[in-house]
């Protein structure tokens, strides 16, 4: 026992010295002081007062950092009241809008440390706290959605300052919704969730709440999710559902355009470079053979006029709604005009993150029924490995204490994605 308790303490030492060593990445690569508590849930919770676990870190390097977080299971209060953010600012101006925009809700704002405090938020860094209504760009758009909901309120997911995401559940009778509010106009959601049933896909319908366009509802539909509930059969009528979708041109689309593909892949190779610079040239490398790849690609069937066509953007199978032996497709946020091989790599580097049985036959049932519905001839391997890399950064994002252990295997699983026998879509 003594000697297990030794190497446990060892272990234990290793573990905070990398992870120091990690936050000191994090604070070299955001230039600004505070920045490692908030992708510590110990740090936070000291700050807070309550236990929480951080959601989502976003950084402006020397110039702003924000934290999504929520309360752990026993410190909850329920509705809005157990979800916040916390932030560094380093403007002046900034914190006044934050704080005055908060005073409008009768919201109160915790200024937790300065790091000047002679001149608090003119040349010092101030670290601060709020709720979800007290969030200066959100809060005002939930007031106004809320204001319009009667009954109990949970929140799903939040990324401060651009959006939350709610599960409604009416107060006297009705079923439960899904709501979410954002900054801007939704209404890209609400026509094309209409188009996709115009052209018989199968999602949900989504409703616009208020006359502002910034919140929109969707039925609370199914048991779960293709990722949570894998089912092959399933994968495979999705499968010919994304097929189906491809078939339509860029002249059909009533939404926009996808990022360029090489533009996101660049600037996440960056990214990584800047966090993990021990990476930098191995990014590079994967970038520079995506170019090749992907960007010489011969293109037959329904997308030989140059790729693009109308995609989800952003699918896998958490994207999956699963219930009476039926499925539905959701978050069409990103769905517009784009290269095919997107939707089609981030459905395989999604299944391949499981690194079980369940994701191996998630990914061949999807593409055995795009296949057979005659989908568009891909390098799906080339596909595979751009989404991985675009990816890798999440566990940094979602501050995840290993972190830098998942973003290097995702780039070592892009590297073996490169390296295996350009697969496609037509084999």
């Amino acid at each position: 026992m003594t000697d297990l308790h030794g190497i446990d303490d060892e272990a234990t030492a290793e573990l905070d010295e990398a992870t120091a060593e990690l936050d000191e990445a994090t604070a070299e690569f955001a230039n600004l002081p505070y920045v490692t508590e908030l992708r510590s849930a110990e740090a936070l919770s000291q700050r807070l007062g309550f236990p929480v676990v951080p959601n989502r870190i976003r950084v402006k390097p020397g110039r702003n950092a924000i934290v999504s977080w929520s309360r752990e299971a026993g410190s909850r209060l329920d509705g809005l009241e157990d979800w916040g953010w916390t932030a560094v600012v380093t403007s002046a101006d900034k914190l006044v809008n934050i704080r005055r925009r908060a005073a409008r809700h009768d919201e109160t704002i915790t200024v937790h440390e300065c790091s000047e405090p002679r001149s608090a938020g003119a040349t010092g860094s101030v670290l601060l706290s709020g709720s979800v209504a007290a969030d200066s760009k959100l809060g005002k758009e939930t007031a106004r959605a809320i204001a319009r909901l009667n009954g109990e309120i949970d929140v799903i997911g939040y990324n401060p300052g651009r959006r939350v995401l709610l599960k409604h559940s009416p107060e006297h009778a009705g079923a439960p919704e899904f709501i979410r509010i954002g900054t801007r106009s939704q209404q890209h959601l609400v026509e094309t969730a209409k188009q996709w049933t115009d052209w018989g896909l199968p999602t949900l319908p989504v409703e616009p709440i208020g006359s502002k366009g910034t919140a929109v509802g969707s039925p609370w539909w199914g048991t779960g999710d293709l990722e949570t509930s894998p089912d092959l059969a399933v994968a495979e009528e999705v499968g010919v559902i994304i097929a189906e979708l491809h078939r339509h041109t860029p002249a059909e689309v009533v939404s926009g355009s996808s990022p360029s593909p090489f533009d996101q892949a660049e600037e996440t190779a960056t990214l990584l470079a800047q966090l993990l610079p021990e990476v930098g040239r191995s990014v590079q490398d994967i970038v520079r053979e995506l170019r090749q790849r992907i960007g010489n690609e011969p293109l037959t069937g329904a997308a030989a006029d140059g790729g693009a066509r109308a995609i989800h953007g952003d699918l896998s199978p958490d994207q999956v709604l699963v219930g009476h032996s039926e499925c539905r497709i959701i978050d069409l946020d990103r769905a517009g005009v784009g290269p095919v091989g997107m939707d089609l790599g981030r459905w395989v580097a999604a299944c391949r993150r499981r690194t079980d049985e369940e994701g191996t036959s998630l990914e061949a049932g999807f593409l055995d029924g795009y296949r057979a519905a005659g989908g568009v001839d891909v390098d799906v391997e080339a596909w595979a490995a751009w989404a991985m890399l675009v990816t890798a950064v999440e566990p940094w994002r979602t501050c995840r204490p290993d972190w830098q252990q998942a973003t290097m295997q995702t780039i070592n699983a892009a590297q073996q994605a490169l390296s295996a026998n350009a697969s496609r879509v037509s084999k």
